[in-house]
């Protein structure tokens, strides 16, 4: 029998199609002074909300990994996101600050993670919301609901998903190869590459090689095909210029800025975060997440996966055992909607 997350996992990892779109909104959220000094008298930030069909017990805020969108973010939260939440809980799907809020800053200094964090906080206050009570993400969303957490402050929990305290020089190296592709290439060719070398760094060599080494290739898979068709179904739904702010936010990310240090920053706040690595994963590694997460004393796990980073999207079995666990928790330390 293959080990959890081996090579039997191959034939049942799938996308899940997009099945319920979730409008995408504005919401003014008041001046904003970004980290880089600028101040928007107005500004608005983009979501999507889907509320429980009876009293909400309270809000969950579901982080956007590097090419998510509302959409689909909430078909994967259904599906790994617990039935207590699904049910009960209002989910905020947070997007991007409006396009004409950063009309002003630089192409080089968009909006980081720190200022999407404030302005996901600010985006909850606006809308009316009650201060959330767990916020979740994978990979760049793992660094925003770190971020969340902190900015919250209690009762907000985390869990923090293949995503590093500080972002790594091994990952701000992929991303300024990405970055180059977009600056040179310009445009679709431009993001098509970004995104190709992106997806060599969401997957594993094992998994490359038993989907397309020469015995397997029978039926004209091909490693080109496979890249040229993600990048194809990329530029078909996501902006290039919000890929590109995305990539540029995830290199501002470092939780202990300004706050002594990150040790200092995340063991003030460890008691409502945890986090999950992925073996195998060759951009946020397994090993480095534990390192972070278990030096200030926050509950870490860690997930098993022939995928690689991708684990948090397809092992979904693993993830949901991941998500329940930590959402019980957040609720049951809180009090709101215990069961």
């Amino acid at each position: 029998m293959d080990a959890p997350g081996g090579l039997r996992s191959l034939r049942r990892a799938v996308f899940m199609p997009s099945s319920t779109a979730v409008p995408l909104a504005a919401q003014s959220i008041g001046p904003f002074t970004f980290e880089d000094g600028t101040t928007v008298a107005d500004a608005a930030f983009t979501y999507g909300i889907v509320s429980p069909p009876g009293v909400s017990r309270g809000v969950v805020i579901v982080c956007p990994s590097l090419t998510a969108t509302p959409s689909i973010l909430h078909d994967w939260w259904t599906d790994v996101g617990p039935a207590l939440s699904n049910a009960h809980y209002t989910t905020l799907y947070p997007h991007a600050f409006d396009i004409r809020t950063i009309a002003t800053l630089s192409r080089e200094r968009p909006p980081g993670i720190r200022d999407l964090a404030r302005g996901i906080m600010a985006l909850t206050q606006s809308l009316g919301l009650a201060p959330p009570t767990f916020a979740t993400g994978g990979s760049m969303g793992g660094m925003l609901a770190l971020e969340v957490a902190i900015v919250s402050g209690a009762p907000t929990h985390a869990l923090v998903v293949a995503a590093p305290a500080v972002q790594t020089a091994w990952a701000r190296g992929w991303n300024m190869i990405q970055l180059s592709a977009i600056e040179q290439q310009g445009g679709t060719a431009g993001l098509m590459l970004a995104r190709a070398v992106g997806m060599m760094t969401y997957r594993t060599e094992a998994e490359f090689e038993a989907r397309f080494a020469s015995d397997a290739t029978s039926d004209g898979r091909t490693i080109v095909g496979y890249l040229t068709h993600h990048g194809q179904r990329l530029v078909e739904r996501f902006d290039a210029a919000e890929y590109e702010r995305r990539v540029r936010a995830m290199d501002t990310h470092d939780v202990g800025r300004g706050r002594g240090g990150w040790r200092e920053a995340l063991s003030a706040n460890a008691s409502r975060i945890r986090a999950v690595g992925i073996h195998g994963d060759s951009l946020y590694s397994a090993e480095s997440v534990v390192a972070w997460a278990s030096t200030v004393g926050a509950v870490v796990t860690t997930m098993q996966s022939i995928h690689g980073h991708d684990a948090f999207l397809l092992e979904r079995e693993q993830m949901r055992a991941a998500m329940h666990a930590a959402f019980t928790h957040a609720v049951s330390v809180t009090a709101i909607g215990a069961p």
